[in-house]
């Protein structure tokens, strides 16, 4: 079969422009001076958080010890933004995110700043760029501050938490009673819904049909509004007060009632003695009566003592007393306010104030958590005003101890947390676990000693006292805590915690819920980047868009923390600077515009802060000396060789039996040589100004031994790159023969038929866009061709010795069976792109 052979040329234009872009297009550099003159500025500003992104800048400076807030420095030269520069971060308080990063093409970095274990407390943020470029102005380092501060925010009252309770006072006491001519305060106390006062609150009172001047006051930072009130003997009789208050539109108001008496009534002849009656004819002045039995009716003094959580009553008499030494009860209705410390103290109740009847006030004592673990005195103090004069009394007894009853467990918070040395923004690698003892009564019993366990202590899991074992103390809500420190072992454990009675030797136990000790740092082995399009329409087209996918797990496969931070770069178009993994993976968009490299590839770089790969041969998660040394060849080629990582993302990584796999700064291999060069952008976890290759250490947190990387070489950046296709819409169709020979005409003899190869390329001898189709038809032969569709992928098979990276990739076949006749014919190739763009190819065919 005669067949005419033409050898494939390329165009001189096209080979011409694949001599200029044997760099393959331009790239970043790494001069923090961009290159400029003159002085360079920094500026510092801070902004909210949004779905882990930075939002809008604010001018707020105070923030809840649950959040973080963005915290953005720009560095200029000669109102120039700098791009590609060091800019390290060092608050006083709390931590970043990293301690230094480089600006983008606007000249900003930024970090996220948090709080240390939800520390509330105040600090400094500092950030700082030292110039290296030795032709600019100044050598000096420039720097901004700005002060921050984490508050333990409370919930903001709303009207239906607002309380007022109206009180009415006469020489420090509360009254309900009291008689003309004399001044009292209408008092009215302002609380939210936490009890806690609420300063600066206009408080209106009202008494009956009195008038009050004046009938309005503020309230002080005690939550506390008072106005005076005399009343006259127009006013006698019982009333309500009332004390109101307008909150967020809506009036809040208390009330309390009250009694104007007759200037004569209240005292009559004799003297007014305090105290309580014994019998007809005993009266024990300054003293209370009580419902409770002495603990030894024949002892003197006699003493009393109340069981934990019990109650007992307490009584006062008022009596008019002759002077002949005989007494009856005082008929007029006094006030009588009771207290004691552990009522003050919230731990205890006791009625007050109380109007006597028939000259007595009666109250009840109940204890709720005023007992503690050892018997504890305490005293009942009652006051009256009669008259000008204030009158007390007094009984003193005291509180059993608590018998224990449960201890049950509250809480772990966290209750996930990282494995020792992995660190990182809003994780922590302690947690605080929290349990409830409580008494026989259910009351909260405070004082007791508490013991606390683990059940397991593997990867060196401890107490914050570096112990196995730790003991605490309750406190006045029966509460008890531990810290709980991770290992270097994913694992989960529980607390267990116990305590002793201490009369009846009983020991209560309990064990905390699952607390789980998991993921650290990702590692270099676990780190990869996926796009969702390798070779979009992008050579001749703005704002396609690529999602770009990475990935990141630690040494255990687990999913990296949420929240760590990738970040990305890329030799053309335009990409997201960061995102944050969520489940061990984040994505950003790239989006088609310029700069577009001449050979159409753009290496697009993904980098985070983790480890090196390293293989634990004893189990303990952590690299030693017994795990061995560097891997020379810790990689392997596109073949299965064994070879030396590179460092520049694309490495294949595999495993081994034991060391580690040593890599130099991270930097984005734009030519794809697999070799740093000056002038590839690079990026260095120690802050290095310039390239680093491998240091021989393992660098990492979780190391012991004479291989670890020490202070900043305790980490580093993992990587990971891939090439995108800016693929051109034009295409370049060349057919072959079954051995791959290009022709361009096709001789063939009568009802022959003959196979013909096809490759696709760009206008830069690239992948065509994925979803571009290839239609084959004839005039007057016949073709057999399933059709075909550019797949989503960039070429990685390069014509030989071609340093502009040309693809050497066949596409697709068909068959083409010529007419009975001899002749000529036709044969059209068509190629449509995703955007509607066509390339046609003309084949002439002769029939002989």
């Amino acid at each position: 079969m005669p067949l005419n052979t033409i050898i494939r040329a390329l165009p001189f234009s096209i080979a011409s422009l694949f001599l200029m872009t044997a760099c393959n297009g331009p790239s970043d550099d790494n001069d923090t001076g961009s290159g400029g003159e003159g002085s360079y500025s920094i500026s510092l500003s801070y902004q909210s958080v949004v779905n882990g992104q930075c939002a809008e800048t604010t001018d707020e400076l105070r923030f809840d010890v649950t959040e973080r807030f963005c915290a953005v420095a720009q560095l200029k030269q000669s109102n120039s933004n700098v791009s590609g520069a060091i800019v390290s971060f060092a608050p006083s308080f709390g931590q970043a995110s990293v301690d230094s990063t480089l600006t983008n093409s606007s000249g900003i970095a930024s970090v996220f700043i948090s709080t240390t274990d939800n520390t509330v407390g105040a600090g400094t943020l500092v950030v700082s760029h030292t110039p290296t470029d030795t032709e600019s102005e100044t050598d000096d380092s420039v720097s901004a501050s700005r002060n921050f501060e984490f508050i333990n925010s409370t919930t903001t009252p709303t009207p239906e938490t607002i309380t007022i309770n109206a009180s009415i006072t006469q020489a420090g006491q509360t009254v309900t009673r009291f008689k003309i001519d004399q001044a009292v305060l209408l008092t009215a106390a302002v609380l939210d819904g936490s009890n806690q006062p609420i300063a600066d609150q206009l408080v209106s009172f009202q008494a009956g049909s009195a008038s009050l001047s004046p009938n309005t006051a503020l309230t002080s930072a005690d939550g506390i509004a008072s106005v005076s009130y005399t009343p006259t003997s127009s006013e006698l009789g019982a009333y309500n007060l009332i004390a109101s208050t307008d909150f967020d539109g809506t009036t809040i108001s208390g009330s309390s009632a009250y009694e104007v008496l007759s200037g004569d009534e209240v005292i009559p002849e004799g003297t007014i003695k305090f105290g309580y009656i014994v019998d007809p004819d005993t009266f024990i002045e300054s003293k209370l009566g009580s419902t409770l039995p002495a603990d030894d009716p024949e002892a003197d003094p006699l003493t009393y003592t109340i069981g934990a959580g019990a109650s007992f009553g307490v009584y006062a008499d008022v009596i008019v007393e002759a002077a002949d030494g005989t007494f009856e009860p005082l008929q007029t209705p006094v006030s009588v306010s009771f207290s004691s410390d552990c009522v003050t103290n919230g731990d205890a109740s006791l009625d007050t104030p109380v109007t006597t009847s028939s000259g007595r006030a009666n109250s009840t004592f109940q204890d709720s958590s005023c007992s503690g673990n050892s018997i504890r005195s305490q005293q009942i103090i009652a006051a009256a005003v009669i008259g000008n004069d204030t009158y007390n009394a007094s009984f003193d007894f005291s509180l059993d101890r608590q018998t224990l009853g449960s201890l049950s467990f509250i809480s772990a918070e966290p209750n996930q947390i990282r494995i020792k040395g992995a660190g990182g923004t809003g994780s922590t690698e302690s947690s605080l676990v929290t349990f409830l003892i409580s008494s026989a009564n259910g009351q909260p019993a405070a004082q007791q000693t508490v013991t606390f366990g683990l059940d397991t202590v593997i990867g060196g899991l401890v107490f914050a006292n570096d112990e196995t074992t730790a003991k605490a103390t309750s406190n006045a809500n029966g509460l008890v805590s531990v810290t709980v420190q991770s290992g270097t072992v994913p694992t989960p454990v529980r607390v267990s915690a116990s305590a002793e009675d201490t009369d009846s030797g009983i020991i209560i136990t309990t064990q905390s819920e699952q607390l789980t000790v998991n993921t650290g740092l990702p590692q270099q082995l676990g780190f990869n980047i996926s796009p969702s399009l390798f070779n979009p329409e992008a050579a001749n087209v703005n704002g396609v868009e690529v999602t770009m996918t990475a990935y990141a797990s630690d040494s255990f496969g687990n999913p990296a923390p949420d929240d760590t931070t990738v970040n990305f770069t890329t030799e053309g178009g335009q990409i997201q600077p960061s995102c944050l993994t969520v489940n061990g993976s984040c994505s950003v968009v790239w989006t088609s515009t310029d700069p577009r490299p001449t050979d159409h590839r753009v290496t697009v770089l993904a980098y985070a802060l983790g480890h090196e790969t390293f293989f634990d041969t004893n189990g303990n998660n952590i690299y030693d000396d017994a795990d061995g040394g560097a891997i020379a060849e810790a990689c392997l080629k596109p073949n299965g060789d064994p070879t030396a990582c590179t460092g520049n993302g694309m490495d294949i990584e595999t495993y081994h039996q034991g060391g580690f796999s040593d890599l130099g700064d991270a930097f984005r291999d734009d030519d794809e040589s697999g070799a740093y060069v000056s002038g590839k952008p690079f990026f260095s976890a120690s802050g290095n100004n310039s390239y680093s290759g491998p240091d021989g250490k393992f660098n990492g947190p979780q190391c012991e031994g004479s291989l670890c990387g020490e202070d900043q070489a305790n980490k580093t950046y993992i990587r990971a790159a891939t090439v995108l296709t800016m693929s051109g819409s034009e295409a370049t169709i060349i057919t072959t023969d079954t051995d791959s020979t290009p022709f361009t005409e096709l001789a063939v003899s009568p009802e022959s038929m003959t196979t013909v190869k096809v490759e696709l390329y760009d206008s830069a001898n690239q992948m065509m866009p994925a979803g571009s189709t290839l239609t084959v038809a004839a005039i007057d032969g016949s073709i057999a061709f399933n059709g075909y569709t550019v797949p989503n992928a960039t070429c990685f098979s390069f014509a030989e010795g071609d340093p502009t990276h040309a693809c050497s990739q066949e596409a697709t076949q068909f068959s083409y069976t010529a007419p009975d006749e001899t002749g000529e014919d036709t044969i059209t190739l068509t190629v449509t792109t995703p955007g509607g763009l066509k390339t046609e190819r003309f084949m002439k065919v002769t029939i002989e």
